[in-house]
C-alpha cells in the first residue's frame, strides 16, 4: 500500500512539473499580431478630382489559396516547402485586411473617398469593380516577398466583358530578418499593385 501511495505521489509530482514547464514555455513565447499598412497620403498623384467626384470604385472579393487562408503567417523557405508560424499571426482575416488596405491605397492614389469594399452596402452602383484571385502572397524570411495575383476590372454590369484582366507578379525585398520586415515588404507589394490598378482606372474614368 505504501508503495502504491509513493508511486501515485511520484506520478502527481511529474504531472505538476510537466504543467509548470509547459506554462513557462507558453509564457516565454507570446503570440505577436501583424497588419498590413497603407501608403502615406503624400503618395497620391493628385489627379483632376473634378473628373472623379461622382465615381464609385468597388474592391473585392479577393480569393486566397487555402494555404494562406489561416490566421498564422505563412512563409516559404524553399520552393516546395511552407512554414506556418503559431506565434506570428494576422491581427484579423488576411483577405479582409488585404482589401481594406488596397481600398485605402486606391482612395489615396485616385483622390476619391468613394471606394467601397466587398460586400458593399452602399446603395450606389459602382462604376468600376475590381476582383482579385491571389495565387501567392508569402515570402522567405530575410529575403523577399512575392505577390502573384490575377485581377479583373469590370464596369457596372457583371454580364459585360471586363475592361481588363491582368496578372501582376510583384516581388519586394525584405529590409530585415524578422516578421516586421516581412509584413512591411508585403505592404509595399500591395502598394505597387494599387498603383497598377489605379493606372488602369484613370484613363477609363476620364472617358466617362
Amino acid at each position: 500500500m505504501k508503495t502504491d501511495r509513493f508511486l501515485k505521489k511520484i506520478v502527481f509530482l511529474a504531472m505538476v512539473i510537466a504543467w509548470t514547464v509547459s506554462g513557462c514555455r507558453s509564457a516565454s513565447a507570446p503570440v505577436t499580431f501583424y497588419t498590413l499598412s497603407a501608403i502615406p497620403e503624400s503618395a497620391g498623384e493628385k489627379p483632376n478630382t473634378a473628373v472623379r467626384q461622382d465615381m464609385v470604385i468597388a474592391v473585392g472579393p479577393a480569393r486566397f489559396p487555402g494555404f494562406l487562408d489561416r490566421p498564422q503567417i505563412v512563409t516559404r523557405p524553399e520552393a516546395n516547402r511552407l512554414t506556418i508560424s503559431e506565434f506570428h499571426r494576422w491581427g484579423g482575416d488576411l483577405d479582409q485586411d488585404f482589401l481594406n488596405v488596397l481600398a485605402e491605397n486606391l482612395s489615396i492614389r485616385l483622390s476619391t473617398p468613394r471606394v467601397v469594399i466587398y460586400p458593399w452596402k452602399d446603395p450606389a452602383n459602382p462604376d468600376y469593380r475590381v476582383s482579385l484571385e491571389v495565387h501567392q502572397f508569402e515570402g522567405r524570411m530575410g529575403d523577399s516577398v512575392l505577390l502573384n495575383v490575377t485581377w479583373t476590372l469590370r464596369g457596372r454590369s457583371d454580364d459585360a466583358e471586363p475592361f481588363i484582366v491582368r496578372r501582376s507578379v510583384i516581388r519586394k525585398p525584405a529590409s530585415g530578418a524578422g516578421y516586421d520586415a516581412l509584413v512591411a515588404a508585403q505592404s509595399q507589394a500591395l502598394a505597387d499593385l494599387s498603383g497598377e490598378i489605379a493606372s488602369a482606372i484613370m484613363p477609363l474614368s476620364k472617358g466617362k
